[in-house]
């Protein structure tokens, strides 16, 4: 069983941890992008630590930290129309998961818990977006629902515009608690 939950001041370190620990599994893969998470490491558990943004926390039962996600209330103005901007969405980004925790589902845990709590909270959508990786890419759709909105251009590379509808997930009790 999982407990997700605001992050708080206390979880700093453990958030800093976690994103160099996902930055080291990435570059032993040669995985795009690793060295940006190791330099936004320490950014990462500032995020964590300040009240005012909301970065939410995946943990163990016995209060590990094992995954962070910011879940914004304002769609980007980048990548979506003023009609989509308008329309009652979370969206989720800056999702780091533990590598030792690989298989037990933490990033879709959190992705399916946004859209449940999307439903709860009566916004339409969970929006968000990803690079130009294809298995990602491919994983978000495939295995947690995602759908391509829009395809754009985002510094010189492809940037996919992602989608959910916000549905009630009852099944997530089994696996996921949420405190408040």
């Amino acid at each position: 069983m999982f407990v997700i939950r605001r992050a708080t001041a206390a979880d700093r370190e453990a958030v800093e941890r976690l994103t160099l620990a996902r930055a080291d599994w990435m570059a032993e893969r040669g995985v795009r992008g690793a060295r940006g998470w190791e330099g936004f490491a320490q950014e990462s558990g500032r995020q964590a630590a300040d009240p005012d943004l909301p970065v939410w926390v995946i943990a163990t039962d016995a209060g590990r930290v094992v995954g962070r996600t910011t879940l914004g209330e304002q769609t980007p103005l980048w990548g979506w129309t003023e009609e989509e901007q308008a329309e009652p969405a979370y969206f989720l980004n800056t999702t780091v998961t533990d590598p030792e925790f690989a298989g037990r589902r933490i990033g879709s845990l959190l992705a399916w818990w946004a859209v449940d709590r999307a439903a709860r909270t009566g916004r339409r959508w969970v929006r968000r977006a990803v690079g130009p990786d294809p298995g990602l890419l491919r994983y978000y759709c495939d295995v947690q629902g995602w759908r391509i909105i829009h395809r754009t251009e985002r510094h010189g590379e492809d940037a996919y515009m992602l989608g959910r509808a916000a549905e009630p997930l009852p099944d997530l009790a089994h696996s996921l608690i949420t405190s408040a």
